[in-house]
């Protein structure tokens, strides 16, 4: 008798520790952010994969603060493989890599399009475009890719590229807008659009 009730105890005391996790891992869904115990956040993409965001800039081109993080466990989060990393969402800000003077739009699945002037950048994002340029590292650069230059303003609708990117497995092109379609509480935010910014030195137009 006394042996039974010691495997009982055992018993609840396992399920103590599984249910928890199993309660996290079926509240997680494609399109979800999570973290475990370190800051690190990441988003849940709709191929079972993980996505790291490489800094808050990139964060916030899709967000606009942590509120809709859900944490897991450290196990459940190394459970999930790191596929690569979260680019700035398209059309929200230009880009400048620090060794390259050449200011880039960003298309779809972080593809990089050199703005060719001055005056298409200022049609493209106004007269104050100098303080939507954000630096990245030529660390973070590899996660992006060249493509066609931007010779008129006409070259990029800005407008419905952002339309377009209504989610990051989307812009990734791991999966068509049916496929994740999160609630509302979960789905993109509004950007931070008037987020402070210096003006750029060294950059170069065509």
């Amino acid at each position: 008798m006394k042996k039974a009730s010691i495997v009982f105890l055992v018993f609840c005391l396992a399920m103590t520790f599984i249910l928890p996790l199993n309660v996290k891992a079926s509240a997680i869904s494609a399109g979800d952010l999570i973290k475990a115990s370190q800051a690190a956040v990441y988003y849940y993409g709709s191929n079972g994969g993980r996505y790291a965001f490489p800094n808050e800039k990139t964060y916030f081109s899709w967000y606009s603060d942590f509120s809709i993080v859900t944490t897991i466990s450290d196990a459940e989060l190394a459970a999930l493989p790191l596929k690569g990393n979260v680019t700035y969402r398209p059309g929200m800000k230009m880009l400048k890599v620090q060794t390259d003077p050449k200011v880039y739009a960003v298309d779809k699945n972080g593809t990089l399009r050199w703005v060719n002037s001055e005056s298409i950048a200022t049609s493209l994002y106004g007269i104050d475009w100098n303080k939507k340029v954000d630096d990245i590292s030529d660390a973070f650069y590899t996660n992006y890719k060249e493509g066609g230059a931007i010779d008129k303003a006409e070259d990029f609708n800005k407008t419905q590229i952002i339309a377009a990117s209504i989610n990051i497995s989307v812009d990734k092109g791991l999966a068509n807008s049916a496929q994740i379609i999160p609630s509302q509480s979960k789905a993109p935010m509004a950007p931070i659009l008037s987020m402070p910014g210096q003006v750029k030195s060294g950059i170069s137009f065509g």
